[in-house]
């Protein structure tokens, strides 16, 4: 029987899978620069050039850059740098995956370490983690109400069902001139940089996404006077863009990841010429998953009087997203500095990275735990060692609420800074404020029951013959006046008109009066 389909696409999650890599090299320093001093601060980022699905596995390709800030030997033992890369090919192992599918790439390092082997060499080594998640977008056919025939009775339900419009990774790039405040020397070269996303913000409009945020951007450089003295400067640059998307609406639930994939700062001139003018170069990248809520009502059973009719029935299994969770944790703690540093005169600039220890669903929530690793890098006192470096760990623990806990039966979890401060309390010690921004998306998995098609045989004269010209049917609980009708041979309009019903509301225990209209013709 031709049937009228729509289709839908629905996602459903293949799988997870992670793999740590343990990179190290060392350093050579380079003729020109001094012999290492003591080494104060290290930097480092993966930039993933390929992620290639296969079946059963994804190749990551990329290259880590990483970056040591040292003292140097010598008169004024002015900060230098370091720079080195480490090419990453790298396979992790997905059993569920099959070509063709969508794979979701994230990256996270722990443990980076530099040392000095001696002098003239660095050694730096850190662990990679690699994440993938794969996904399949899957076209399902719904069933419609088939067009009018004669004989054939139909029963339509409505299916929730949510269909994932945006899966999409996109680019913003931001471009902005920082100049010296007046009073400033010029600059000769900049010495250590560090670029940093906080407070962002994505929202949904018609053919476009709103992305708001602050890039918070911090250079040290070496001054142009006769002196060479050192100097630094951290400032804040809000942006705004717009990425334009055809399928993007206002009413989409969903969330966007947003990760620093390139920095750069490049010395300018300024108008007069003068070495003023530093131009922040940066890429972020977008992760943008979005979806929309649908009811459709769909085809779940049919019967005739005159012929055999059967549903021909498909399961199909996706991925529901239960609810998608923001919230926003605080923590605070002091920094003691040790004995063998230098006291501290000034707070230059400070990060964090954030690692998730654990996660548990309890009756208030999922509880989530891990721990911040802050870093402070602060001019000294000392003039042997102008700049340090201090570090503390952190715990932390929140509970996100979950607003439908028995329906969530898996978890996302996106951690970043939203605010980080860092105070001076007296010349050895610091006291940290931070907020981070948590989202979590919750998922399950449904089973959709699809009719494929109707198939068309002859009635079954044994059952006709069986069922009983005229009956009193008593309602059993649960049982609905479709499946009354459709097991006695008899049209549910002809049910109710004999039995006076306003509608198809049933109450268990009453009685029908039910008589067989099945001709016994056979097609």
């Amino acid at each position: 029987m031709e049937l009228e389909r729509k289709y839908v696409t629905l996602s459903k999650q293949k799988g997870h899978a992670v793999s740590q890599v343990t990179l190290e090299e060392d350093l050579n320093v380079p003729d020109q620069k001094p012999d290492i001093f003591r080494i104060v601060h290290r930097q480092g980022e993966f930039c993933p050039d390929e992620i290639k699905g296969e079946a059963g596995k994804v190749k990551v390709r990329g290259i880590f850059h990483y970056r040591i800030l040292y003292i140097g030997e010598g008169a004024g033992h002015m900060p230098e740098l370091l720079e080195g890369s480490i090419p990453v090919d790298e396979v992790v192992f997905l059993n569920d995956l099959e070509e063709g599918d969508q794979v979701d790439f994230r990256w996270s390092q722990e443990d980076l370490h530099a040392s000095a082997i001696h002098s003239r060499k660095a050694n730096m080594k850190t662990i990679l983690t690699l994440s993938v998640e794969a996904m399949k977008e899957q076209p399902v056919p719904l069933v419609e109400i088939p067009e009018a025939e004669e004989d054939l009775y139909v029963r339509t339900c409505p299916q929730k069902l949510q269909q994932e419009v945006i899966h999409k990774k996109d680019t913003i790039r931001i471009r902005e001139d920082l100049n010296l405040p007046p009073g400033r020397p010029n600059i000769h070269r900049i010495l250590w940089k560090e670029v940093r996303v906080q407070g962002t913000e994505v929202r949904p409009e018609e053919g476009k996404f709103i992305v708001k945020g602050e890039l918070l951007v911090f250079f040290l450089y070496e001054s142009e006077d006769e002196e060479k003295r050192l100097q630094w400067i951290e400032q804040g640059i809000p942006f705004r863009n717009e990425v334009a998307c055809e399928e993007c609406r206002a009413d989409l639930t969903g969330k966007t990841e947003i990760t620093l994939s390139k920095a750069e700062l490049e010395l300018q001139s300024d108008f007069d010429g003068e070495p003023r003018n530093v131009r922040v170069d940066v890429v972020l990248d977008l992760c943008m998953r979005y979806f929309e809520d649908l009811t459709c009502e769909v085809l779940a059973d049919a019967y005739s009087l005159s012929r055999e009719i059967l549903p021909v029935i498909q399961a199909c299994a996706w991925t529901s997203v239960v609810q998608i969770a923001d919230s926003r944790t605080r923590l605070s703690g002091r920094i003691r500095l040790s004995e063998n540093d230098a006291p501290i005169l000034q707070v230059l600039t400070s990060g964090m990275q954030i690692h998730e220890e654990y996660a548990e669903k309890t009756e208030k929530g999922l509880l989530i735990q891990g721990n911040v690793e802050v870093w402070v890098l602060c001019a000294t006192e000392d003039d042997a060692q102008p700049v340090t470096c201090v570090q503390q760990t952190f715990p932390f623990e929140h509970t996100v609420e979950i607003q439908n806990g028995e329906q969530a039966a898996d978890w996302q979890i996106f951690l970043c800074q939203d605010q980080l401060l860092v105070a001076m309390l007296d010349s050895r010690e610091l006291e940290m404020k931070a907020v981070l921004q948590v989202q979590v998306m919750f998922t399950r998995t449904e089973t959709l029951q699809v009719v494929e098609h109707l198939e068309e045989q002859p009635l079954d004269m044994e059952r006709v013959r069986g069922l009983p010209g005229m009956v009193i049917h008593v309602v059993q609980p649960e049982e609905t006046l479709w499946d009354i009708a459709k097991n006695h041979g008899c049209a549910c309009e002809s049910v109710r008109k004999l039995n006076e019903l306003k509608d198809d509301n049933l109450k268990a225990g009453s009685k029908l009066l039910l008589v067989k209209e099945i001709t016994g013709k056979q097609n």
